[in-house]
């Protein structure tokens, strides 16, 4: 009997031991999620930022040097070393009445074309760099990340501002109205234009890509004008976009002109190259 008791008592013993480590067994730290605004859902690490269909250029650069470039001018360091063989998206500037998503604290009005870029690379393709920004950007608690799509099989580089509009912010709620005229980007598509149907389509595939919650854009084609109807934000992005593409036919034609000139030059010399002498 009393050897039955022991046995009771060990037993007893061992589960208040065992119930005690597991009380007192300390919780894991769990680790912040950032949430992306465009989905409401967490960002997972190694999200996918790049669209598995983007045509990476088939350069490769030896040596990057960034040291605190403006990201504007980095831009246009990246599409001349890469010979123009994707466009880029940048925004402007937030207004107020935003949260940073990596902190939590709320955004000042910001140019995001002048936040510094700090990087030595070598040996890296275009989308290597580009995630490099978005490393940097990541440990720097920096609300922006690069995207890269393509669009009408082009490759566009898309830089995204993960801020979170703060709900209380009358700003955020505030529904406004602009119309553009886009008849300045109809033209010849071999120097950089497009139909009235092509901006129509490349404008609803970057307002879509962008995932613009409420915002809502109608076209007039005979007039052609766009018209939006959304938030401050959503403006300022129709605005980045008009303009990129505005900048990107510009730059069409530029390169167009300069080779006009230079097979001009070279039909020019072959005229007045001297006739071969007489024997």
């Amino acid at each position: 009997m009393k050897s039955k008791l022991k046995i009771s008592g060990i037993l007893l013993l061992l589960a208040l031991s065992l119930a005690g480590s597991h009380a007192q067994a300390p919780s894991l730290p769990v680790a912040p999620q950032t949430i992306d605004p465009t989905t409401g859902q967490p960002i997972q690490p190694g999200s996918d930022w790049r669209d598995p269909n983007w045509a990476e250029p088939d350069i490769v650069l030896t040596s990057v040097s960034f040291p605190d470039l403006p990201i504007a001018e980095v831009a246009r360091n990246l599409q001349d070393q890469f010979k123009g063989k994707f466009d880029i998206i940048l925004p402007t500037h937030s207004t107020s009445g935003a949260i940073n998503p990596l902190t939590g604290s709320p955004l000042e009005i910001t140019d995001w074309t002048m936040i510094p870029v700090r990087l030595q690379l070598r040996n890296v393709m275009a989308s290597e760099v580009f995630n490099a920004m978005n490393l940097m950007f990541e440990n720097d608690h920096t609300p922006l990340r690069w995207e890269l799509k393509m669009l009408n099989n082009r490759p566009i580089a898309l830089l995204r501002v993960l801020a979170v509009p703060d709900p209380n912010s009358f700003a955020a709620k505030e529904v406004q109205r602009r119309v553009y005229f886009v008849g300045n980007l109809i033209g010849d598509e071999k120097s950089g234009g497009m139909t009235m149907e092509q901006i129509i389509k490349t404008v609803t595939d970057i307002w879509q890509m962008a995932n613009v919650p409420d915002g809502k854009i109608q076209f007039h084609k005979d007039a052609q004008l766009l018209v939006v109807t959304g938030t401050r934000d959503q403006i300022e992005f129709m605005d980045q976009t008009l303009r990129a593409l505005s900048e990107k036919l510009d730059h069409e034609k530029n390169q167009q002109a300069r080779q006009s000139d230079s097979q001009a030059a070279a039909g020019k010399s072959k005229t007045e190259e001297p006739a071969p002498a007489k024997k």
